[in-house]
């Protein structure tokens, strides 16, 4: 599939709220056969607010969806790997130019946009240039909403350690991962609650730990709160052991504290029509939160 991609550049930071150079956020929509696009309302509302407190914000279409190419997959599986081409970028600090995509004229003015907005250095020859130059990024939140959330939770983030992934997970479909996923489901749950137990480990340990936040309304259209929290308790009891396993005389609690996190959003449902700034708080506290070092 061709990714449909948008980068931008933070709004000026404020004295209240300065922009840390090396973050950055992905988002990742919900499911494009019912609508999902990287314009999701959702997305554009956590973008607005949070944008501005990081150096690069990427929002893109999944196959299928918007623009993109290809089509919606049964599984997950090829949108994971759309997923992994946005981080690839991200990795390798550029942003490819297409000719399909990006006529000459086009791509000229492009470039020149990005020399206007601090991308690119003043003397480069824009004539000469096939990709956007990215600015380096050393911590990374992949923020994806219901569909999206599965699809950002697959992601291991051993396979991006220059990246230092952390998840925000909105709304994650738990209740009809086996609708969006056929006979992956299981897959994808061990994905979420081993990604949780190493995070745990590594934080008892004193080790770098990715850490988990799932944000979710009680009265969710797709998974009922109780629901939600059966897995939650498992998925926090997982980690719980794991710390324990790693680090006997440790604090396992604190150290699965430090990997997942939950936070319920009253009466709010999966469509979170005007609770978007719940959500927007919810990751404030927690990404900007100094408990981000291990214990």
């Amino acid at each position: 599939a061709v990714v449909t991609l948008t980068v931008a550049r933070p709004h000026a930071p404020t004295a209240a709220a300065p922009a840390d150079a090396q973050r950055a956020i992905v988002f990742l929509h919900p499911y494009a056969p019912l609508g999902g696009r990287f314009r999701n309302k959702v997305i554009a509302d956590i973008d607005s607010q949070l944008g501005r407190r990081v150096a690069l914000t990427v929002a893109f279409n999944l196959r299928g969806a918007g623009r993109s190419e290809g089509r919606t997959s049964w599984t997950g599986m090829p949108e994971q790997e759309d997923l992994r081409s946005v981080l690839d970028m991200l990795r390798d600090r550029k942003l490819p130019l297409h000719a399909g995509r990006h006529p000459p004229a086009a791509r000229r003015s492009l470039l020149l946009q990005m020399q206007a907005r601090g991308f690119l250095d003043a003397d480069a020859d824009v004539g000469k240039l096939d990709a956007v130059p990215l600015p380096p990024v050393a911590s990374t939140l992949l923020c994806g909403y219901s569909y999206g959330a599965m699809i950002a939770a697959a992601v291991a983030p051993t396979e991006y350690p220059l990246l230092a992934i952390d998840y925000a997970l909105i709304s994650y479909p738990y209740g009809v991962v086996w609708a969006l996923a056929l006979h992956k489901r299981s897959w994808y749950l061990q994905r979420v609650a081993d990604c949780v137990a190493a995070a745990a480990a590594a934080a008892a340990t004193a080790q770098p730990a990715p850490r988990t936040l799932f944000v979710a309304g009680t009265c969710d259209s797709y998974t009922s709160i109780a629901n939600y929290d059966r897995w939650w308790d498992q998925l926090q009891a997982r980690a719980v052991q794991a710390a324990a396993d790693a680090r006997p005389e440790g604090d396992a609690l604190s150290a699965a504290a430090h990997a997942v996190a939950v936070v319920r959003v009253p009466n709010a449902d999966h469509g979170w029509i005007r609770r978007e700034a719940d959500i927007v708080d919810a990751i404030e506290a927690w990404w900007w939160s100094p408990s981000l070092s291990p214990p």
